[in-house]
């Protein structure tokens, strides 16, 4: 049987004919569905019959200046109707630090629509508060209408946040501090009010610094607080560190008072640092990293034996002569062996021998948060270190 195939040509004439009809036949389709969009059609679909509401405003954006962290700030926006009908005014959305207020006078209902008569006008309270550390500002709020010109309009906030203060350095750090021979250093407090502000009182807080540390402060000059960006004033700072300090770290805080715009403020710069002297400390339960003895947990069933020895240089060395002033833990004992000359003589070495015998009262003192760490305080003779204390941490355990 043989099969008979179409003649090709007239193939292609149906299937031309065939995509034409159905073209047509989409575009035709399309023509119903949608609308023709012209200029013409357009501004007749926004013109509305009647009287309408028409909003006039002077301004959208507000150039409010300087606004500190933390501080707010408010502008008044006034809202005309120059149109024939009510002009009615909703709340829409707002930035994240930015609010509008209640509108202010009859009409407002409930506090989140206004409506403005034919030839009247209103004010819209935006409300914002400065945020983050300072730099350039911008927030937005919009007003919904009823215009059909004007369905919506932004209003914006522009401006500069600035700190209320700002210390250089951010923390006073100290290193290589003598405890022989006095130290000074000095800090600059900037401060960002409107007007420069005023100096309460400015003190170190620290555990046994009060009597060594002492703090100046001074009205920075007017160049230097030109050089700081937006800064109205500010003090600099003057430590001045006696000789006695405590060998090992030092840590406190420099606290200044001041009045700010009419607020008092308690501004905190941490203080760090480092204490070495004519004294350093070696053996093998020294850490020098924490500048501390470690004996960790003992048991008072076992005791403990270990020693230390403390090494004088300088020109006060000869004199010195320790003698144990106090100790913490009770149950640590420590004995003070005699000056050795080293070498030529331009080190002394003394030996200290550190026991917990057995039955000694339990304790902790391991240098932890939940447990402070004890101390060997000796009197040294030397005429710029007379006292010396050693850190310990140790717990006596059964």
């Amino acid at each position: 049987m043989k099969i008979r195939f179409p003649n090709p040509w007239l193939v292609a004439t149906a299937a031309g004919l065939l995509g034409g009809l159905t073209g047509i036949s989409t575009a035709v389709i399309m023509a119903a569905s949608t609308p023709l969009r012209t200029a013409a059609t357009a501004a007749a679909g926004l013109a509305a019959e009647g009287p309408q509401p028409q909003l006039e405003t002077d301004a959208t954006v507000h150039e409010f200046g300087r606004v500190a962290v933390g501080g707010s700030g408010s502008h008044e926006f006034t809202i005309r109707n120059t149109g024939d009908a009510p002009l009615v005014l909703t709340k829409g959305a707002t930035s994240c630090t930015c609010t509008v207020s209640d509108f202010s006078g009859p009409g407002s209902g409930d506090g989140s629509s206004r409506t403005v008569p034919p030839g009247s006008s209103t004010t819209v309270r935006i409300e914002w508060k400065g945020k983050g550390g300072g730099g350039p500002f911008r927030q937005r709020a919009t007003i919904l209408t009823n215009d059909p010109k004007r369905p919506e309009v932004a209003f914006s906030i522009e401006g500069q946040v600035v700190p209320l203060w700002r210390a250089e350095p951010s923390v006073i750090a100290l290193t290589g501090l003598s405890a022989s021979s006095p130290t000074e250093t000095t800090a600059a407090l900037f401060t960002f009010g409107a007007r420069a502000a005023e100096l309460i009182d400015c003190r170190v807080v620290a555990d046994k610094l009060t009597d060594l540390v002492t703090v100046s402060a001074e009205p920075l000059p007017p160049d230097t607080v030109e050089r700081e960006t937006g800064a109205t004033g500010g003090f600099g700072l003057t430590l001045q560190f006696a000789t006695g300090l405590p060998l090992g770290k030092l840590r406190g805080d420099v606290e200044t008072i001041i009045r700010l715009d009419g607020e008092e403020l308690t501004i905190t710069i941490p203080l760090e640092g480092t204490v070495t002297g004519d004294f350093t400390v070696v053996g093998q339960a020294w850490d020098k990293r924490a500048k501390a003895v470690r004996l960790g947990t003992v048991s008072r069933r076992e005791g403990l034996v270990t020693k230390l020895f403390v090494m004088a240089k300088g020109p006060g060395r000869d004199q010195v002569r320790p003698a144990v002033k106090e100790v913490i833990p009770a149950g640590l004992e420590v004995e003070v062996a005699p000056p050795q000359p080293i070498g030529d003589g331009g080190l002394i070495r003394i030996g200290l021998t550190l026991s917990i015998s057995s039955g000694s009262a339990t304790a902790n003192n391991l240098c932890t948060e939940a447990a402070t760490a004890g101390k060997i305080v000796l009197e040294t003779g030397h005429p710029d270190t007379p006292e010396l204390t050693i850190p310990v941490c140790v717990a006596i355990a059964e």
